[in-house]
């Protein structure tokens, strides 16, 4: 049995919809309050990862996780970690983690940021496994330009974001293992360039697994409908279509039977308290819903771990 998780961290920040940074906030950093949530200019990583090591996955996909905070993340979660920095990288990796941190409103993703894959301690990430996988390398983006008649601003969009994926098995206490990925593919106009970017991390997957079960775990930016789904269901793929409440955040498999589908944790699950001059207030944690789906590898036991 694996329970698997996938969470976009919004680079550590909080979202509620409408309640997001104004210019107070970015320049002297005052709290946006609306009365019963309130906007912080400030990496919330620490609580993100406590919420993780109480929803107890097994496998742990993030997205757009901030640099500088992986190792905290790790440590609070008690989950070993695989990580693949992504863009945009714009200077030193240890100068936009700091402004990064200091002023989140400012630099939101120009701070780059990371995907991650961690491992709760019922598994072993196999030693030497990890790999990274760039999802749209220069050659693909140029070669998709003119047949897919690419506009001249999405192209600008794309060249700067080195998107990739991190993949690696995993092994179960009998011996057995499953190749997981942790991906955030782009937001793009053209539903092709995703419907490639999925295709090249299934094949990177497929060629890491050889013979054994895979989950794509991620923000795949495909929505309901999306051909990019149709295509990986094609391939034996689960996923297509969406169970209700679920979006662009999935956990596919292959090779794995379905026991509990995927479903977004409720908002509330994700939101926490703070004062603010001397009253308390929520912070929504992210601005996407964290998506969880428990599998399982035919022949194994029908009853989940203890505790789960």
């Amino acid at each position: 049995m694996i329970r698997v998780l996938t969470w976009n961290l919004f680079h550590g920040r909080d979202g509620l919809p409408g309640l997001r940074e104004t210019l107070a906030s970015t320049l002297l950093r005052r709290p946006v309050d609306d009365g019963r949530y309130v906007h912080l200019n400030r990496k919330l990583t620490g609580l993100m990862a406590d919420r993780i090591r109480a929803w107890a996955p097994d496998v742990c996909a993030l997205q757009e996780v901030p640099t500088g905070a992986v190792d905290e993340i790790a440590a609070r979660t008690g989950m070993a970690v695989a990580v693949a920095t992504t863009g945009p990288l714009i200077g030193p990796r240890r100068l936009r983690d700091a402004l990064g941190a200091h002023n989140p409103d400012l630099w939101r993703t120009h701070e780059g940021n990371a995907n991650l894959l961690l491992v709760g301690r019922a598994l072993e990430l196999v030693p030497g496994s990890a790999r990274t996988v760039r999802l749209n390398p220069l050659p693909a983006i140029l070669g998709a330009a003119r047949p897919l008649r690419l506009e001249a601003g999405e192209l600008l969009r794309y060249l700067p974001e080195p998107r990739r994926a991190v993949i690696a098995r995993v092994r179960a206490a009998d011996g057995a293992d499953v190749a997981v990925a942790s991906l955030h593919c782009h937001n793009a106009r053209h539903p092709e360039l995703v419907v490639r970017e999925l295709a090249r991390a299934a094949r990177a997957l497929e060629s890491l697994a050889a013979g054994t079960a895979m989950i794509l775990a991620g923000d795949l930016n495909a929505g309901p409908g999306h051909p990019a789904l149709a295509a990986l269901a094609a391939q034996g793929w689960s996923g297509a279509p969406a169970p209700p409440g679920v979006t662009i955040d999935r956990v596919l498999a292959r090779g794995l039977e379905v026991v509990e589908p995927e479903r977004a944790i409720p908002p509330s699950e994700r939101e926490a308290l703070t004062r603010l001059r001397g009253r308390v207030r929520r912070v929504r944690l992210s601005d996407h819903d964290p998506v969880v789906a428990v599998l399982r590898a035919s022949g194994s036991p029908a009853e989940p771990p203890a505790g789960r």
